[in-house]
């Protein structure tokens, strides 16, 4: 998850859609007993309850499906309640609970501070080559991209095969990268979004209609160039 996480932020995602249960307990919160007997010196994960609210500042929402943590509350800045099907705004109440119970002070000074940075990286062309030459759409979740199996389940917006095959031929418009190229995986991406805004899908074949493509967010993208890992496939930017 914390991979996503930095992905999304590097794409320039500006919504996070988070649900409690398919993230790691760590991730998302350590309670005022564990903060107290493991220090947060001994531990390099910052919980996202620390830093939730501090992403608002750089212009992110978040909308977090939650169930079984309350300390949220304290940082929220609207709680809506599913009940039977129906949504209810409940902020009020939510704040009252917060209000009259110890609050989560390491939560509520971190919300404070800045979020961070995420730094920025560049491809290196060379390093998308496949090495024997060959590539193939095997399935919607599958490109045999050289030697490579490139597995893309974990891109749940992938909805087709035809957009994978519009992803690998993307992936291969990477190589056409000069050497030294400081163009970030975000520059590098939102050209390709324009191009296919002007010219279609047509522009990933050289002009030529292929009728087994279909556009693939740029998220999507973005997700498939980072499973393809190869040795210095991307240099940070300083």
């Amino acid at each position: 998850f914390f991979l996503f996480f930095d992905q999304a932020l590097e794409m320039g995602a500006k919504t996070l859609l988070i649900d409690e249960d398919t993230c790691a307990t760590n991730f998302m919160i350590r309670d005022d007993k564990m903060m107290e007997l493991v220090h947060k010196d001994k531990e390099p994960i910052t919980p996202f309850l620390y830093k939730v609210k501090t992403l608002s500042k750089q212009g992110i929402s978040v909308i977090l499906v939650v169930g079984s943590c309350g300390d949220f509350f304290d940082v929220a800045d609207t709680t809506i309640l599913m009940d039977s099907y129906s949504c209810y705004d409940v902020t009020t109440r939510a704040k009252q609970i917060a209000a009259s119970r110890a609050a989560n002070n390491g939560a509520l000074a971190a919300s404070r501070a800045a979020f961070g940075n995420v730094t920025p990286r560049c491809p290196v062309g060379t390093a998308f080559n496949p090495n024997n030459g060959k590539i193939t759409v095997r399935s919607k979740a599958l490109i045999a991209y050289g030697d490579v199996e490139l597995d893309l389940s974990g891109l749940e917006q992938i909805v087709s095969k035809e957009q994978t095959n519009s992803i690998a031929l993307a992936l291969q418009r990477l190589t056409a990268l000069e050497n030294g190229s400081k163009m970030t995986i975000f520059q590098v991406l939102t050209q390709l979004n324009a191009l296919l805004d002007h010219e279609g899908l047509e522009a990933l074949t050289s002009g030529q209609f292929d009728g087994s493509l279909a556009r693939p967010r740029t998220f999507e993208i973005a997700g498939a160039i980072n499973r393809l890992r190869a040795n210095g496939s991307f240099v940070q930017l300083k």
